[in-house]
């Protein structure tokens, strides 16, 4: 039988670990009704024990990660070559394709007042990109039907804002309809292969503000999406709403209370650079959309 792409993300990701930490995860998926498709994180504690999170039941493993195991680990996901990845490690992540971003967790280390490194690394978390979007019909009608300035989708962490633009981003960049989609994907968590005949160009590990400026001046989008809007991106994106090019943007909120409270959003609420925001929960396993309209952030 072929696997599936996220079945072959998994099987990627169990490359990294220790055998038998790996093959535990393997006996795991092979007793859920949706294999190692249903897997979403997979935690690893140098420190404690390790789990799993399936879509519906995070489990603890029986198999143990050492100090020198976990080192073994980032060695093999940066391939030996610690200074390329520098800048991202001491961002708190390392991208290792396919949209799969691994968070790390250890001992910070600064020169001065900037964070220079992360050394003593305790816990990794991989996040493997969901394939789907439960709601990406929705959230695409929520779009076109008047949105003028952009859109700006919020939710708790894990929740699928990632998810969301992810489709969205191939949803505006087919069909008839078709529009130049450029992506700022500052921490490589989108997949060129999961556009293969969409209008979509990605940006890949840019820091937000020089890419916002390079795809507006090199690409000529007719959308920008950016992930995980926050302090410092009012400014490059106020200046891509003056070249007439809407934004469509992710951000960190619980609720619409929550979003008006973000200090650092504030200016562009007042641009207006928004015209529909899109809220997600999940409530007994459903997802859920919230959608306001011009005005409901002030």
């Amino acid at each position: 039988m072929l696997k599936t792409k996220r079945e072959s993300r998994i099987d990627e990701i169990l490359f990294y670990l220790p055998s038998g930490l790996g093959e535990e995860i393997r006996r795991l998926a092979r007793t859920r009704r949706g294999g190692a498709a249903d897997i979403r994180e997979i935690r690893i504690r140098a420190h404690s024990r390790s789990s799993v999170s399936f879509s519906d039941e995070c489990i603890t493993l029986f198999s143990t990660v050492d100090k020198g195991q976990m080192l073994g680990i980032v060695e093999k996901l940066i391939d030996g070559a610690l200074y390329a990845h520098r800048d991202s490690i001491a961002s708190g992540y390392v991208s290792i394709g396919g949209g799969v971003r691994v968070g790390i967790c250890g001992q910070a280390r600064y020169e001065g007042e900037r964070l220079v490194g992360v050394g003593n690394i305790s816990s990794l978390l991989f996040r493997i990109p969901s394939g789907e979007c439960a709601f990406a019909d929705e959230l695409y009608s929520a779009y076109v039907d008047g949105t003028v300035r952009g859109m700006l989708i919020y939710s708790p962490p894990g929740l699928g804002k990632t998810t969301a633009l992810r489709s969205l981003a191939g949803s505006l960049g087919t069909g008839k309809e078709a529009r130049r989609v450029a992506v700022i994907d500052e921490r490589c968590e989108f997949d060129e292969s999961d556009y293969p005949f969409a209008e979509v160009d990605i940006l890949k590990g840019y820091k937000r503000s020089e890419g916002i400026e390079i795809a507006t001046r090199t690409m000529s989008p007719e959308v920008i999406m950016i992930d995980e809007i926050g302090e410092g991106d009012a400014e490059p994106i106020s200046r891509v709403l003056r070249c007439g090019i809407p934004i469509i943007a992710t951000a960190h909120a619980g609720s619409l209370e929550e979003l008006r409270a973000r200090v650092a959003l504030l200016p562009l609420f007042s641009l207006g650079a928004f015209d529909c925001f899109v809220g997600i929960s999940r409530e007994g396993g459903e997802y859920r959309l919230q959608i306001d309209r011009t005005d409901a952030v002030s």
